[in-house]
């Protein structure tokens, strides 16, 4: 296995890459060019331990900077950059959001009153 931060030095050549930690334990990848513009892409931290995710995080940076200069578009015939799997649940609590808790006592509501109401 390739250093990954080797990866990212070949795959873009012209650009000065740094990587920082963030504080909810991912990592920031920032490609800077010449100009000073730089782009910068938040990554898991565990993504740096696998050839395949390197290459997968190198391909999304060079379809994001495209999409961003305008080279490419999202629904092109013939364009495949969106390649990569769906995240899936990852087997962690399920948090209920207000809007989904509030839905559910309005219609908790609306049966109760209907319930009261006698039909003449």
């Amino acid at each position: 296995m390739k250093l990954p931060f080797t990866a990212f030095y070949d795959a873009f050549p012209n650009l000065q890459v740094m990587v920082r930690p963030r504080p909810d334990g991912s990592l920031l990848l920032s490609l800077i060019g010449a100009n000073g513009a730089s782009f910068c892409k938040a990554i898991d931290r565990e993504a740096l331990y696998s050839d395949e995710r390197v290459r997968q995080v190198i391909r999304e940076l060079q379809r994001d900077m495209k999409l961003d200069a305008g080279e490419v578009q999202w629904h092109a015939k013939g364009v495949d950059w969106v390649t990569r799997e769906l995240p899936t649940y990852g087997g962690g609590p399920l948090q209920e959001t207000a809007a989904k808790t509030l839905v559910a006592r309005r219609k908790l509501e609306h049966k109760q009153q209907a319930r009261r109401i006698p039909v003449v």
